[in-house]
């Protein structure tokens, strides 16, 4: 008996510090700066017409550079980024978010969040937001294209693009997302 406990604690321990590797290589490569938020809004406004429109009316944005997303049945979502109102940095974000669904696969992609309404940057800023959408992943023309088809944000007005999209994930899946400011 107490050889098998010795053998499941020797099989155990090591992969305890694994999952710490793990996360804090997640959290350094998901760094990014205020720099890097200003390229990916200039990005965005450059690359459709549609995406200029939505910008000139939004009252602010939530920019993530660089979100980290990884599935196989269960998985998760890692970003940093940065509220935008102004053309000026207010607070550094962190969106963490967890998907069910037949999805697998990693891929890492930039996300912009473009808030509508004065009274949802204020429910941002002061405390935390959680959205529920689906997403769907899929391959077209060699590339793997992560799409929004669904979002439910308690009657709120967000509106968000993903684009920059490399690695490969392939599902569709429902997830949960938390945006907080990064404290």
């Amino acid at each position: 008996m107490y050889r098998v406990f010795y053998a499941l604690l020797f099989i155990l321990l090591p992969s305890c510090s694994e999952i710490t590797r793990t996360k804090d290589e997640l959290t350094q490569n998901a760094q990014v700066y205020a720099e890097d938020a200003s390229n990916t809004l200039q990005k965005a406004r450059s690359f459709n017409s549609q995406n200029k429109d939505i910008h000139q009316r939004s009252v602010a944005q939530i920019v993530f550079p660089k979100v980290v997303r990884g599935s196989f049945i269960f998985g998760g979502n890692y970003a940093e980024g940065y509220i935008v109102e102004n053309e000026q940095i207010l607070d550094q974000i962190r969106m963490i978010g967890i998907n069910l669904g037949p999805n697998i696969g990693g891929q890492s992609y930039s996300q912009i969040t473009y808030i509508m309404d004065p009274e949802t940057l204020f429910e941002i800023k002061t405390g935390q937001k959680f959205l529920l959408q689906g997403t769907a992943s899929y391959a077209k023309s060699g590339q793997s294209i992560t799409d929004i088809f669904g979002q439910i944000s308690d009657g709120q007005r967000l509106i968000t693009i993903i684009f920059n999209q490399s690695g490969y994930l392939a599902g569709i899946s429902f997830e949960g997302t938390s945006i907080a400011v990064k404290k």
